[in-house]
């Protein structure tokens, strides 16, 4: 057992002894080629040292596959949310495992199998976002595998992911399409809906987790303490939880559109309760479906977007009422910092990144400081 350091050609190769034989009678060892001999005595040593305290003193036959399987279930399912175990899940069985990178030994995995995962990715048109998510994904379950002294080191720590794309901000309303949507939407089940998004920036999941008991009628103030969310499209029940972060958890004043909008909404939860009786479902929540039963979270964008089209206005996301309501926000004068508040950012970075662009496409103040340095 132990490691050896050769030069081949332009390149240094560790051969990795585990001692024993294969079941073809072949010595179980490996390879792995590196381009500097500084690189290739680290790894050798690291080999030898972990082999002297009992990590992989033999080869082990677990897959990548194997691996991805084990880590979702002995730790994503008991340590993180449905959500999030959702979409680990969904990267897991839907790419990884049917990649060649999945089929590949746990231990054999090498950097150069994981750049070439990147390369299927972004060959399959995925965006480096999504591809960021893979790595994430994929170093996780190896930290884990290490973890175990199922393998010495992690090589996807050691690649490189893509550079995350730039926030991209989808469109937003002007403030005279804003009034025309607010004037469409009155006396419809997307009332209250969107006057929330827009007026105060909710996140779809904070307008469709909102209960009657977080608003505070005589103060004029809205609580945000918990959100309704789904694990994927087709998941039947919805996934009740606290906001994802700190900020987000948050009390907002109630200016008058939105406030009478909720008058509205309760009126007509109301009516809704004497007209059906014990068949009127009284769920608790704001946003509810004619008896009283909440909507399915992902349905609110499916009848928002079929309102614009009835309605002949101009294509949106729901959640770009939210970036609407930042964009009125600042030409209104209130600064980076209060929109953050706002809309629960965790921290002023992210709203800036987000915001930017949105909020001063052109620099008007800032450059015309400048006219005052050029001749007339």
């Amino acid at each position: 057992m132990g490691a050896s350091v050769t030069k081949v050609g332009t390149r240094w190769r560790i051969t990795y002894d585990f001692g024993g034989t294969t079941a073809e009678g072949k010595r179980n060892r490996s390879h792995e080629y590196v381009k500097t001999e500084k690189e290739a005595i680290r790894k050798k040593r690291e080999f030898i040292e972990n082999q002297k305290i009992g990590i992989e003193c033999f080869p082990n036959q677990m897959t990548v596959a194997d691996l991805l399987e084990k880590w979702l279930e002995e730790k994503v399912s008991i340590e993180c949310e449905k959500t999030t175990k959702y979409g680990y899940s969904n990267i897991i069985h839907k790419h990884l495992m049917n990649s060649r990178i999945g089929k590949i030994k746990v231990q054999s995995l090498k950097k150069i199998d994981i750049h070439n995962y990147y390369r299927e990715l972004q060959d399959k048109g995925l965006s480096k976002n999504t591809i960021r998510k893979h790595y994430a994904v994929l170093k996780q379950a190896l930290d884990f595998g290490q973890s175990l002294e199922i393998l010495y080191r992690n090589v996807a720590a050691e690649v490189k992911p893509p550079e995350p794309d730039d926030h991209q901000v989808g469109k937003t309303y002007k403030p005279e399409q804003v009034s025309r949507l607010l004037e469409l939407v009155k006396v419809t089940k997307l009332d209250v809906a969107v006057h929330l998004a827009v007026g105060l920036g909710l996140r779809r999941e904070e307008v469709m987790g909102l209960k009657w008991e977080h608003v505070d009628w005589q103060n004029r103030l809205l609580h945000i303490i918990e959100v309704r969310t789904a694990a994927g499209a087709n998941e039947g029940k919805s996934i009740i939880k606290a906001p994802k972060t700190r900020k987000s958890r948050r009390t907002l004043y109630l200016f008058d559109a939105v406030y009478e909008a909720l008058l509205r909404n309760k009126a007509w939860q109301d009516e809704q309760k004497e007209l059906l009786g014990d068949l009127f479902q009284d769920s608790g929540y704001v946003v509810v479906r004619y008896d009283g039963k909440p909507y399915r979270v992902n349905s609110m964008s499916d009848h928002f977007l079929d309102f614009l089209k009835k309605h002949n206005l101009p294509h949106i996301r729901f959640h770009d009422l939210r970036h609407t309501c930042a964009s009125l926000m600042h030409y209104g004068g209130v600064g980076i910092k209060e929109i953050s508040g706002i809309l629960g950012h965790s921290n002023l970075s992210t709203t800036s990144e987000i915001y930017t662009h949105l909020l001063d496409e052109t620099f008007v103040d800032q450059l015309s400081v400048m006219d005052r340095y050029f001749p007339k």
